[in-house]
């Protein structure tokens, strides 16, 4: 009986050591590595998270590549592929790879396409060569924060018609939508900035007749842009395209820190802050980007406004700001000014550095930063209704 009871309780271990096993090995990890892994950096390579070439080696930027996914898709962000992420990702790299090459292709095919799009504004014969094969009869709606091949080959055509100005960078962002709402609106179709099979086929047919904007419509078009920001989407807006207006006449859009800001943004960068409470503007330097944005004061000037600001005292209490990015382009954001730590600028007579938060989706807040860093979005969100009268649920 004892014997019987030994054999019982080692195949019983037995069996739990192997599913453990399996549920590790179907989840891929920093360290991982493999076919399984070579799949997973492709479709993240063509979502345009990873650069690089697929090496079939688990590392730190592709770990930082999923978490980034993670978090464009509201899943939790943990940086590990399990089965839920990968099936995700797969699905979406699908999509953004279906409407031309593989997901190896260089970026030359895009700009053959385009090239074609661009061409058939001034010539028909051209142009009708390329008119219903833009999207290879692929009309599945591209939306804003959609990558790919699609949404490149989306943009080059709304560049060839002059509602979009820049590179296309297959990213859809504020722009791209801005542009899109234009082209709609043009053809009395539904402006809802989703670009469906009406407004992709509208738009195929528009390339073969070379019907570009009018100037009040380019007019239009480059009053909801930015005026030095390509069609690259560091400025892409997470959930609509209201805006505020900041103290230079220049539209406030709604950006997100992971998606929208941090990809581009350099440390020793600049920052302008304003603070619309008092009027009162500096400027900060960028010193390292996390969950958050690092900065110092750039001088000593700058720090004597930013306390001036907040009521001339150091504080842990935040305020909903104005922020100009190095492009150009405004958003909101939440500061304090208490010195912490360290900092680089040794004569700005501020000892250490400060935080300045950006929008992120509160569920990831919550679970990263619930206390501090859950203050700051909320008081992002308190601003953003502010200027817009629109609440954020996310």
């Amino acid at each position: 009986m004892r014997r019987l009871i030994c054999i019982l309780t080692v195949l019983v271990l037995a069996l739990c050591c192997s599913s453990a096993a399996a549920l590790q090995a179907s989840t891929l990890h920093n360290g991982s590595r493999g076919e399984s892994v070579r799949s997973l950096q492709q479709a993240l390579i063509t979502l345009g998270f990873l650069k690089g070439n697929a090496d079939g080696v688990f590392g730190n930027r592709t770990e930082q590549a999923v978490r980034d996914f993670q978090a464009s898709r509201k899943l939790t962000v943990d940086g590990l592929a399990g089965a839920k992420t990968q099936a995700l990702l797969q699905e979406a790299a699908s999509g953004a790879g279906s409407s031309s090459a593989s997901q190896n292709a260089s970026p030359a095919s895009a700009s053959e396409t385009a090239s074609s799009a661009a061409s058939s504004s001034s010539s028909s014969s051209s142009s009708s060569s390329s008119s219903g094969s833009l999207f290879s009869g692929n009309y599945a709606t591209i939306r804003i924060k959609d990558r790919g091949s699609r949404v490149k080959t989306l943009q080059q055509a709304l560049i060839s018609l002059k509602y979009l100005s820049g590179k296309a960078d297959g990213v859809f962002g504020n722009q791209t939508l801005n542009a899109l709402v234009s082209f709609q609106k043009s053809q009395g179709l539904s402006a809802d900035g989703l670009a469906g099979k009406k407004t992709l086929t509208a738009l195929e047919k528009a390339v073969q007749t070379g019907n570009t904007a009018s100037s009040a419509q380019k007019e239009e078009t480059a009053s909801s842009a930015e005026p030095a920001e390509p069609a690259s989407e560091s400025s892409a807006s997470p959930s609509s395209v209201k805006t505020g207006k900041a103290p230079d006449g220049s539209p406030i859009r709604l950006l997100h820190w992971f998606n929208d800001i941090k990809p581009s943004l350099k440390n020793g960068a600049t920052l302008l802050i304003y603070d619309p409470a008092t009027g009162i503007s500096w400027n900060l330097r960028v010193l390292s980007r996390g969950r958050h944005c690092d900065s110092e004061p750039l001088t000593k000037e700058d720090t004597e406004k930013m306390v001036k600001a907040f009521g001339n005292v150091n504080t842990w209490n935040q305020k909903g700001v104005y922020v100009k990015l190095p492009s150009g382009v405004w958003t909101v954001g939440s500061t304090h000014d208490m010195p912490h730590m360290s900092g680089n600028i040794k004569d700005n007579g501020f000892d250490g550095h400060l935080c300045v938060h950006f929008l992120r989706d509160m569920a990831e807040a919550k679970q990263n930063d619930p206390s501090y860093g859950v203050a700051n979005q909320e008081t992002i969100r308190a601003l953003w209704k502010s200027l817009t009268g629109e609440t954020l649920e996310n």
